[in-house]
């Protein structure tokens, strides 16, 4: 096998994996039924209070393109810390409870 052939079939198996973590890591995002209500919320009092997300962006010392994809749930797991920011930002109170019942 040739050094160019060997190039080539590892840079095809390392976009195979980089492709496979990609979706694996959207598929448990979407999966994540809570963490979307709760973007879902967030984008909702933004827009009711009619804010747009170079604003949002601004007040987090962000960029839009990070708030744009905070919002679609695509290639970003946000951290508490980060929902923290965007509800102070878009004026919200991030309430966080545990219940439990024996």
């Amino acid at each position: 096998m040739s050094e160019d052939d060997r190039n080539w079939n590892l840079t095809r198996t390392l976009g195979a994996i980089a492709t496979a973590r990609a979706d694996q890591h959207a598929r448990s995002i979407a999966r994540d039924r809570l963490l979307q209500k709760l973007i879902a919320d967030l984008v909702g009092v933004r827009r009711t209070i009619g804010m747009t997300q170079e604003e949002v962006a601004a007040r987090m010392f962000t960029t839009k393109s990070v708030i744009c994809r905070l919002e679609s749930g695509r290639a970003t797991r946000p951290t508490l810390r980060t929902i923290e920011n965007y509800a102070f930002a878009v004026g919200a109170r991030l309430e966080i409870r545990v219940s439990f019942r024996w």
